[in-house]
């Protein structure tokens, strides 16, 4: 991580992954941040154990979806579908059958008195709940298109020098930033009036 020096500094993100930051402790720092592609994520063999546990995690929340429907609003509690879902994919990544895991679910909600299903009625769902899961599995995913970040909060702290004005006017046109003027200025000095949709 670079530090930033004189008297413009930065926070914000631009290009996607330059970084501009201020750390309590080292000031106002500059650093590139690392990036793997979906692409890199989904093919590349470093990526393997995070993919097996992606997999199961998207697994276990469809899973946990199809079943939570049968509990009534009502018996439902904050954090009950985060209880259902770590208890399928802990299930999941155990190398239990999908029925199981569904059977593992029912018993979890039905001794919590939440879920509105009988042992009966739930064992004729099983297959149902087996095939809803298959499908929403195959189902085609939205590819995220990821939005580069383009957003600087530039602080000035000293009268800006031409070069600076310069640098301002050529190079920041691309870029959603926002400029604020602190600490001392000389009173004659004038702020470059094309700053001034800027200042904040």
């Amino acid at each position: 991580m670079a530090k930033q020096t004189g008297y413009v500094k930065a926070t914000g993100t631009v290009d996607g992954d330059t970084n501009f930051y201020y750390d309590q402790m080292w000031g106002y720092l500059v650093r590139m941040l690392p990036g793997v592609s979906s692409k890199r994520f989904w093919k590349d063999t470093a990526f393997e154990g995070s993919r097996r546990s992606a997999q199961r995690f998207g697994t276990g929340n469809i899973m946990s979806s199809i079943i939570y429907r049968f509990v009534p609003t009502k018996r439902r509690y904050r954090h009950l579908f985060k209880q259902v879902r770590t208890i399928a994919i802990f299930g999941l990544k155990q190398g239990m059958d999908i029925g199981d895991v569904f059977t593992a679910l029912y018993s979890f909600l039905s001794e919590q008195k939440r879920i509105s299903l009988t042992q009966e009625q739930f064992t004729l769902l099983l297959s149902s709940f087996e095939k809803e899961l298959e499908a929403r599995l195959k189902e085609p995913k939205k590819e995220k298109v990821k939005k580069m970040k383009n957003k600087l909060l530039v602080k000035v702290t000293a009268p800006l020098t031409a070069e600076d004005t310069e640098y301002f006017q050529l190079y920041m046109e691309d870029y959603d930033w926002k400029v604020r003027f602190e600490g001392d200025f000389p009173p004659d000095y004038q702020i470059p009036m094309f700053l001034l949709k800027h200042a904040v």
